[in-house]
């Protein structure tokens, strides 16, 4: 370590600073202070032994680009940065002090290593220079091989970003967390194994990122790493206080992270957790998942008092009498994990999907153990949580499930982003008509998810084998390529679970696998995925042949799954008579084959038994009710040799939609845009017809001469990094309200957000009153940006803080034809940062 008021200085002088936060000393530092407007320099000579090294800089400023640091080696720059925007006070708080990692700097004895530092107006000032050896993150073997270059360049994208999360020596995102002397306690003193899983500018890991992470973490080798992180949030449960529940995050350090680590208390959570802990199991096989004390008094304890104090009552000999499904408790945030429900639900369909996932575990876990008298109990008791969903949680008036109850009883079956469609990842459902029908609702209004929420959409429509709408889906996610955590990880299960249809058993030493592919990718083929102490090698040609190759590990047994009934499956040009099963409500087809160390065992489906025909290409498609942001479709019922049990509609090529009837109203159309719909008819054996004619429309111009609330009209794109968007109330589903006025229309919104209007010229001025909403009082600070056509047409002049007034925008947008509204975080973070457009219109 160099400390840099130790090195030979021009033009900076040495100055001591006591850090203070809340009173107490945090840090102690003595710098080498610089000049403001000038250029000073720290020289030293290297007397180490030759190698790969990071340099950490560790420097002190709070203005966006007030300094700009060069590091040399030998006079050669090997790095340059200028200092960031940051909230502290002044240059005594500790909040302004900030690093930087330069990676893989090559150095060896006798070199000189110099750091610049010229001024635009901020004094520099430098702490010291850390010199390591270079690590790196984690390596994986895992790859891909297809036709697809969207799938292969998004599947290795995810991949090296997923491992370049993890908290390993050097990684460069670390280091610049706002109160970092709050990662750490006296306890939790060092960096602990694991990878992110929250906002990039959070240091940190939340329980429910990592669950969703944990299968992607698997598949690239960080096995380790979602151990610890597991069994840390199960740690959590017996502490005071916490009656059960994990921690909603901890630091990199381990620590309760300061932020919201313990305020978020989401009823899916402690059994999304618990679930994911077996799920791991099943990948690796590690007996630990099982049997480590911590984990294993979490299972009990979830599925004992913490059931028992949301007021789950079993009956096992009277199971009319029970009551099976936990409720959210005073002073717990939801029963959901959709974050923003304004109805007071007490229990949501997520939440008891995901607790009926953990009965299903705890029953497997029990079962490991020997004790198969209560494996058998919980396996019943689980069935009997999805038998109630079934018989009280439908809403026959509106033919779809309920997606939570409020204390009264009153179900709630409208669109409830997350907490609409994560019951149905869980598993819970008829697996039949109404599983279908629910499948198609969620379909119908999946467009405005905050990225979050769709990266659970791939892996749901692949487990019910709607591989159109996966792949769809998972492509978003892979060009998107959002900075967020979570969709990296993604990126590469949603592959392996869903395209690749993986379902380990490792404990067993058994694997099963079901192609989902679609004609955009013919095939593909995936190396070294390892399923306990085998390494695998899986190839799927289109749905009908899959070949697995044992690459190192004892034999496994590979039960090759096809969709649909073929009367034989060819196992190395070998005919066997397969059985069948239901998964998630569809037919698959499979035999079961031992593969050997060294082996390779290709599986094809022959001839399908039973309904091959497709029913007839629908007839009349017309569209009518032309408006500028929908159309209405109808089209002459198709025929069938069993019949026609639905609908698919597509504008252009993407699939958007399906309708049991044959009529549809497509949404979300920007205005004067010209548009083409088909239609295709799908029987149960999911044979499609060919596409109907295709109907050209032109939507409606906006604006028609009249002035229109913003919120009135339908928005091409919306997108925020935190919560839901919402029209006429804030993020958290509040009436808008600004400085004590309250606004009955607007948009609320949090940073970072976009939303985006096709307006093709129909406007000529846009008009909005913004600022922070009156639902927080502290730590926001956000800006407001208007653009037209890709050009910056406004600004807010400064940061605009909970504290600042209403600011009136009012901006010519004449000619323009997308208008994008964004809010920013200022650089420090989006902790807070509730963002209105109040009363936003457009004038003709």
């Amino acid at each position: 370590m160099l400390e840099v008021e130790n090195m030979s200085l021009t033009n900076f002088a040495t100055e001591t600073v006591d850090h203070t936060w809340n009173g107490r000393s945090v840090d102690n530092v003595t710098y080498a202070r610089g000049a403001s407007g000038q250029t000073s320099t720290a020289r030293t000579t290297f007397n180490g032994a030759d190698g790969t090294y990071d340099l950490i800089t560790r420097y002190n400023g709070k203005t966006a680009n007030g300094v700009t640091y060069k590091l040399s080696v030998n006079s050669t720059q090997v790095d340059s940065w200028s200092t960031s925007l940051r909230y502290g006070r002044d240059y005594t708080d500790p909040v302004n002090i900030d690093t930087r990692t330069s990676s893989k700097v090559t150095l060896k004895a006798g070199d000189v290593i110099e750091l610049t530092a010229t001024s635009a107006g901020e004094v520099p000032r430098v702490d010291r220079i850390t010199i390591q050896a270079h690590v790196g993150p984690p390596t994986s073997t895992l790859t891909i091989n297809s036709p697809n270059t969207t799938l292969n360049d998004g599947f290795d994208w995810g991949k090296n970003r997923a491992l370049g999360m993890t908290f390993h020596p050097g990684n460069p995102m670390m280091g610049h967390e706002p109160e970092w002397w709050r990662l750490k306690d006296s306890t939790h003193t060092s960096v602990t194994p694991g990878y992110w899983g929250a906002y990039t500018n959070r240091e940190s890991f939340y329980n429910r990122d990592i669950s969703h992470q944990s299968d992607g973490a698997h598949a690239l080798g960080l096995d380790t790493e979602t151990f610890n992180m597991l069994r840390t949030f199960a740690d959590d449960a017996d502490d005071p206080g916490q009656n059960g529940w994990p921690l909603w995050a901890h630091s990199s350090y381990g620590a309760m992270y300061y932020i919201d680590g313990t305020g978020f208390r989401e009823l899916p959570s402690p059994f999304n957790v618990m679930a994911k802990a077996y799920k791991q199991y099943q990948w690796t096989g590690n007996s630990d998942w099982i049997n480590d004390p911590t984990l294993s008094a979490y299972y009990d304890s979830t599925m004992g008092q913490f059931l028992t104090n949301h007021e789950v009552v079993w009956n096992d000999a009277n199971p009319s009498s029970e009551q099976p499904v936990s409720k959210k408790q005073p002073g717990e945030y939801t029963a959901t994990y959709f974050e923003f429900p304004n109805e007071n639900l007490v229990s949501a369909a997520d939440s008891l999907g995901y607790q009926y996932q953990s009965m299903l575990a705890y029953s497997e876990i029990l079962k490991t153990k020997g004790d198969t008298a209560n494996s058998s109990k919980w396996a019943d008791r689980a069935q009997r949580v999805r038998d109630d969903f079934e018989s009280k949680w439908w809403d026959a008036s509106n033919n779809r499930y309920f997606r939570g109850k409020d204390a009264a009883g009153t179900g709630y079956s409208s669109w409830g982003h997350e907490a609409s469609f994560l019951m149905m990842l869980t598993g819970l459902g008829d697996h039949g008509a109404r599983t279908d029908s629910y499948l198609d609702f969620i379909a119908a209004n999946d467009d405005n998810l905050n990225v979050e929420a769709t990266s659970y959409l791939p892996e749901m429509y692949y487990q019910y084998n709607r591989s159109a709408e996966g792949w769809a889906w998972l492509k978003k996610l892979m060009t998107g390529r959002d900075s967020y955590p979570e969709i990296s990880f993604l990126a590469v299960s949603s592959v392996i679970d869903g395209m690749m249809g993986v379902q380990p058993d490792a404990p067993h030493d058994k694997v099963a696998t079901v192609p989902r592919l679609t004609s955009e990718t013919p095939w593909v083929e995936i190396d070294h995925l390892k399923v306990g102490d085998n390494d695998l090698k899986l190839k799927h040609t289109g749905t009908t042949a899959s070949t697995l190759t044992n690459n190192s590990g004892g034999t496994i047994t590979w039960e090759a799954q096809f969709y649909g009934t073929p009367s034989t499956i060819n196992v190395n040009g070998v005919a066997q008579t397969p059985r069948t099963k239901s998964l998630y409500g569809k037919t698959v087809s499979y035999v079961t084959v031992p593969v050997a160390v060294g082996a390779s065992v290709t599986a094809s489906a022959g001839t399908t038994v039973g309904d091959t025909t497709a029913p007839s290409v629908p007839t009349g498609l017309t569209a009518g009710n032309v408006t500028s942001n929908s159309v209405d479709l109808k089209w002459t019922a198709s025929t069938d040799d069993v019949g026609v049990t639905g609908y698919q509609i597509y504008r252009g090529t993407t699939l958007v939609g399906s309708s049991a009837g044959t009529s549809f109203t497509a949404t979300g159309l920007s205005a004067s845009t010209p548009y083409s719909f088909t239609v295709k008819a799908v029987d149960a054996a999911q044979n499609a017809s060919g596409a109907s004619t295709a109907v050209s429309v032109t939507t409606a111009a906006s604006g028609n001469g009249q002035t229109v609330d913003l919120s009135d009209l339908t928005w091409s794109d919306a997108q925020s990094d935190f919560g839901t968007l919402r029209k006429d109330r804030s993020v958290d589903g509040n009436p808008i309200r600004l400085n004590g006025t309250a606004y009955a229309k607007g948009i609320g919104t949090h940073a970072n957000s976009t939303v985006t209007y096709t307006l093709n010229g129909a406007y000529s001025r846009f008009h909005s009153d913004v600022g922070v909403d009156d639902e927080v009082s502290a730590n926001s600070t956000v800006r407001f940006e208007v653009w037209g056509d890709g050009t910056k047409l406004y600004e807010t002049p400064e940061v605009m803080t909970s504290a600042s007034p209403t600011r009136s925008v009012d901006v010519s947008i004449k000619g323009v034809k997308s208008l994008v509204l964004k809010v920013t975080d200022a650089g420090d973070g989006i902790n807070s940062d509730h963002a209105d457009w109040a009363g936003a219109k457009l004038l003709p």
